[in-house]
């Protein structure tokens, strides 16, 4: 099983949530990324996003941006992402998704980039940029290798919910509201209806 669906089945018969957390990874080095993970690990996270350096980050605000600026002038690459999780792996056993840009598996190499999640240990991705309809790009490389694919609902999918909603796998994750990520005074979502309209098509977490 893998270790996301693992660890939701237990903090659901805890009664209990879960904590995401999140790290981009490279700014400061790969050894800060690295011991930030396990801090996170050992404070009560439960599952943990690696976000992956890009250097047109369209879905982030400034804080983000800034964050993969820095790691990109550090040299950060996918490949030595992939080398910091293996050293990961032999230190903590928490699950791990990747959090990035489609053109950077493209670049990559869709089959290498999901054998090497495989291979190294990260549990999932979650690729924001990626519509729902063209998920089939990557989705039959991460199935072979048992990694899940996030899928994300917005405010605005209203009659794609029922759709994506009922394909979800491992968690779902909701946006809580339009434009890029980051601060916000308030928010104007109805989450009781949003959330409420979710649940009707789907008991993925």
């Amino acid at each position: 099983m893998n270790r996301i669906d693992k660890k939701l089945q237990q903090l659901k018969a805890e009664n209990k949530k879960a904590l995401i957390t999140y790290v981009t990874c490279g700014d400061g080095g790969y050894d800060t990324t690295e011991s930030a993970v396990l801090k996170m690990a050992e404070n009560g996270a439960d599952i943990i996003e690696l976000g992956v350096p890009f250097s047109d980050p369209i879905a982030e605000g400034p804080v983000i941006q800034a964050a993969s600026e820095r790691a990109l002038k550090n040299d950060t690459t996918l490949k030595g992402i992939f080398e910091m999780v293996k050293r990961l792996r032999s230190k903590t056993n928490i699950p791990l998704l990747l959090m990035m840009y489609v053109n950077s598996i493209f670049r990559f190499g869709t089959e290498k980039f999901f054998t090497m999640c495989e291979d190294t240990g990260i549990d999932g991705v979650i690729v924001p940029d990626l519509p729902f309809e063209e998920k089939e790009e990557i989705q039959e490389s991460a199935d072979k290798h048992s990694i899940i694919n996030i899928s994300l609902i917005t405010p605005t999918s209203t009659d794609r919910i029922s759709m994506i909603a009922k394909e979800a796998k491992g968690f779902v994750y909701c946006v809580s509201s339009t434009g890029v990520t980051g601060m916000r005074s308030g928010f104007t979502t109805d989450f009781n209806q949003f959330i409420g309209e979710i649940k009707k098509h789907t008991d993925t977490p």
